[in-house]
């Protein structure tokens, strides 16, 4: 990461935060798949949702700063789902924006956003601020088969 204005304790609070975000996504997440019981008829019904998909996804951490992109070079594999914690840690709204994977989200200043991202499509995509792409805020996410 390039220079950050945040102090140790803040630094220890934001990642407590990121960690308690993500096991309560995770456990939303597994209580919603085994409530999605469903079943087909012609197994009698009564299955019960795994929620292993989302058990086996990578956590990706993007930082958003005015005005870069932090890892500036990403990678995954196709079909490859990943826990995406993104955080603007700039005085700007940015967007973290990857047109061939359906991603546009907008953050204000100092906003953080966790959402999954599965690559379904492979190559090599280019990541932007749909606000300051002219001012270099890219980055690339390289994804193979």
């Amino acid at each position: 990461m390039r220079a950050s204005v945040r102090t140790l304790p803040e630094q220890e609070m934001f990642v407590r935060k990121v960690i308690v975000s993500s096991g309560l996504m995770a456990l939303a997440t597994g209580i919603i798949a085994s409530g999605a019981c469903g079943g087909d008829e012609k197994n009698g019904g009564g299955e019960i949702a795994s929620p292993t998909a989302s058990a086996a996804a990578e956590t990706l951490l993007v930082e958003l700063d005015d005005f870069y992109f932090e890892p500036e070079v990403m990678q995954g594999k196709l079909g490859q789902t990943f826990e995406v914690t993104a955080f603007s840690e700039g005085q700007q709204t940015h967007t973290l924006t990857i047109d061939e994977l359906g991603v546009d989200r907008e953050f204000p200043a100092s906003d953080t956003q966790i959402f999954p991202l599965t690559l379904t499509k492979a190559g090599d995509f280019k990541v932007y601020c749909r606000y300051h792409q002219a001012q270099g805020m890219t980055a690339t996410f390289s994804v193979t088969e």
